[in-house]
């Protein structure tokens, strides 16, 4: 059978959907990385690991079946689109994209919780907000509303996360981000959010 025929095995498709789809996994274990974290802290990076390794194997795969059949512009295509990913997810700070784009998705409920906090009623955070942070828990402190996303698991002398600051935020409102440690805001996420390390 040619392989221009109709019938002939399209075994060389395989490869690029698993590379395709090991893109696709590490892609989404960076970007749920935080929530991943908190509920398996131990094994996240050796869930990234895994999602390297998958697309990596599965691109070489996926370029050297294109070249034995000589569809060159293809293999090049793969190499190139793979090399581009694999800069973009690596290079990505995938903790503070997470949560802008949780505040882009869902800024209407960011919004009721700052705006809470700022007329001091009691603040009811949804399930899904909480799966941010370290068990859940949500901090009212002198500064702003804190929400500490990681916590140093062994003494707790480091920490990051982000917080509401009503007004203007400037580099000296500092948060405590861990028993041992104050953070900053470091990058601004839009509407009075920060990212605090």
């Amino acid at each position: 059978m040619a392989l221009g025929d109709a019938r002939a095995p399209r075994w060389w498709r395989v490869p690029a959907l698993m590379a395709f789809l090991g893109w696709l996994f590490l892609g989404a274990a960076y970007y749920f990385y935080i929530p991943i974290f908190h509920t398996i802290w131990l094994f996240a990076w050796l869930l990234i690991g895994l999602g390297w390794l998958s697309a990596g194997v599965w691109t070489f795969t996926a370029v050297i079946s294109y070249v034995s059949i000589r569809a060159y512009v293809r293999a090049w295509v793969t190499l190139t689109l793979a090399v581009t990913v694999g800069a973009v997810l690596w290079t990505t700070d995938w903790p503070i994209t997470s949560v802008k784009s949780m505040l882009w998705l869902r800024g209407e409920a960011f919004a009721e919780v700052a705006s809470a906090y700022e007329r001091g009623r009691p603040l009811v955070v949804p399930a899904w907000m909480r799966s941010l942070t370290v068990s859940g828990e949500i901090q009212a402190q002198e500064n702003g509303l804190y929400f500490p996303v990681f916590v140093d698991q062994w003494r707790a002398e480091t920490g990051a996360g982000f917080a509401y600051i009503p007004g203007l935020a400037h580099p000296h409102q500092l948060f405590r981000t861990a028993a041992g440690d104050l953070g900053a805001p470091a990058h601004d996420l839009g509407d009075g959010w920060w990212w605090v390390e």
